[in-house]
């Protein structure tokens, strides 16, 4: 956006540049708070994976005949796991997701953005 300021007033151009400033506020708002939900859906999904393989292990504890499972039992535990994991994480979980994810945004806040830009 090219802005002519030689034809406009000292309010003219206030007010332009506060409605810009507004408009890149407002946008950059909106990408942080769609960076902040991928964040956070990704701790989520950290905290699924945990759950589902502290599962698995307590699973492992217990004793019983291999006769005992039938085929689809076998067959399904995979996705039955993941499903309790998953179901757990979305009913409030452990607290771990909400623990990291708090984590990284205080870390991400704390680091200047000229470091991140120079570390891609």
């Amino acid at each position: 956006m090219d802005i002519n300021f030689s034809n406009m007033s000292a309010a003219e151009i206030a007010s332009t540049y506060t409605n810009n400033t507004q408009s890149l506020k407002d946008k950059l708002s909106k990408v942080e708070n769609a960076e902040d939900e991928k964040m956070l859906e990704a701790c989520k999904e950290f905290e699924a994976y945990m759950l589902e393989q502290v599962y698995k292990q307590m699973e492992k504890t217990i004793m019983r005949d291999e006769d005992s499972q039938g085929d689809y039992e076998k067959m399904f535990s995979d996705m039955r796991v993941q499903e309790y994991a998953s179901r757990a994480v979305d009913q409030g979980g452990i607290g771990l997701a909400q623990q990291l994810y708090e984590s990284m945004k205080l870390q991400a806040s704390a680091i200047p953005p000229s470091e991140v830009i120079d570390k891609q």
